[in-house]
């Protein structure tokens, strides 16, 4: 079968994903758990012991202390802020009113989403990464060419969108509903020029393998659908293509493929309902988890670039660097094989196993220079040292000959100058030959 606009989804949603700084100091505390809770609460209503249960045994602790902090630590250490570990909330407003969103797509057309929930990822370093879980019920609107014009939408902070009973940006929306008790800088809008997708549609035919390869492409590219046939002036070049699909394709099974790219995740099942809220729960906490490993990366990348002379904050960096990738940069996370395959997969696509190497070699060239600075350092020191107790050595020397029957105006000064001279220039033949 091959696919179509008019081709029919049992179920569509879409998470969306921006970034930003924070500072720990400027949150309101009381207003964000007056209006957030912890994230667990909405997991089947509540009942969230076997969904952890199962995160429990399926993850290695690393990556577990990383991205569900809350399966390990007892009660009393929830409910509070925490700097030195993730604080995953999520809003209350949302767990049992699912509010809808009206965006316009042009031409007297719109459709209506409906948020399921609004996170918030607070985690150490003052990054922030914020999500906002957006679905379709109407079975109207379950085609693939409203879905492909929703997402093409609604990732554009800049677009127009109705909320409650008024119109705004989706830019306004966010800072109205999402992000207004930790006051970010107006700027924070830089590091999202698109917010990521994470995108998870369930058709409700079959389609052949090199059917789903194309609709892959269209939606994880935002393309015009049918890009990837070779229609239209967006087709790809079939190198290009090909590259995508054969480096960023995840495909085990013959009812659901997915593509990691830069800006979105998607994943298209065959009439294959996530039952269990695998996708959701589970497999997007990975991908927060790698964004947050881009946003470090980012951001640290940036400081060093600013950096012209290196000084103990240069040094500080470096720290935070090792300790962060120590602690976050994990070549195994599972014990299943998917969640290791996956992220192999998003951290190809986010080019994040490239960056750390080229931190790594700016680590390198830092440390290097620390060691220069280190070693000039004891070496003015220690020249320092030697000099002061060449006096001592030439007067007792002096003395001792002075002893010994010379002629004390005969050794002063001509003489001593003579030794001193002598084992000065020893010492430079010595540092030289170190040197």
């Amino acid at each position: 079968m091959e696919f179509s606009k008019e081709t029919q989804a049992n179920s569509f949603y879409v998470i969306l994903s921006g970034l930003l700084r924070f500072d720990e100091f400027k949150i309101d505390e009381k207003g964000l758990w007056n209006d957030f809770t912890i994230w667990r609460n909405r997991i089947n209503k509540g009942d969230y012991k076997f969904t952890f249960n199962y995160l429990n045994h399926s993850y290695y602790d690393g990556y577990l202390n990383n991205i569900f902090p809350e399966i390990r630590y007892s009660e009393e250490k929830l409910g509070v802020f925490h700097k030195d570990i993730l604080n995953h909330l999520t809003s209350k407003k949302y767990l049992l009113d699912k509010k809808s969103i009206l965006i316009d797509l042009g031409n007297d057309n719109s459709i209506e989403s409906k948020i399921d929930h609004i996170d918030l990822y607070l985690f150490p370093h003052d990054i922030c990464i914020f999500s906002i879980k957006l679905y379709i019920d109407n079975p109207d609107y379950l085609t693939l060419g409203y879905i492909s014009d929703f997402i093409n939408k609604i990732r554009n902070l800049s677009s127009q969108i109705y909320f409650d009973n008024s119109t705004l940006s989706l830019q306004e929306f966010i800072e109205k509903e999402v992000i207004y008790n930790l006051n970010p800088d107006k700027d924070w809008t830089i590091f999202n020029p698109q917010l990521k997708s994470y995108i998870i549609i369930d058709l409700k035919e079959k389609l052949a393998e090199d059917e789903l390869d194309y609709l892959l492409y269209d939606i994880g590219n935002i393309s015009i659908l049918g890009s990837a046939k070779g229609e239209g002036v967006f087709a790809p070049a079939k190198p290009y293509f090909d590259e995508q699909i054969e480096k960023n394709k995840i495909s085990i099974f013959k009812n659901w493929s997915a593509l990691a790219l830069y800006d979105t995740f998607t994943r298209i099942s065959l009439n294959f309902p996530d039952n269990f809220k695998s996708w959701d729960y589970d497999y997007f906490n990975l991908y927060i988890h790698c964004l947050y490993l881009k946003y470090f990366m980012y951001l640290t990348n940036t400081e060093l670039s600013e950096v012209t002379v290196v000084t103990k904050k240069t040094e500080k960096i470096r720290d935070e660097f090792i300790e962060f990738i120590n602690d976050y940069y994990h070549s195994h996370i599972s014990y299943k094989f998917l969640p290791d395959l996956m992220q192999d997969k998003l951290m190809y696509s986010l080019e994040i196993s490239s960056e750390i190497d080229r931190m790594e070699t700016k680590i390198q060239r830092i440390n290097e220079h620390f060691q220069e600075k280190r070693e000039k350092t004891f070496n003015i020191a220690l020249i320092t040292i030697t000099l002061l107790s060449v006096v001592s050595v030439i007067y007792s020397l002096s003395e001792w000959i002075v002893n010994l029957g010379c002629p004390r105006n005969w050794m002063y000064p001509f003489t001593s100058e003579i030794i001193a001279l002598s084992i000065i220039g020893v010492i430079y033949y010595i540092f030289s030959k170190r040197k």
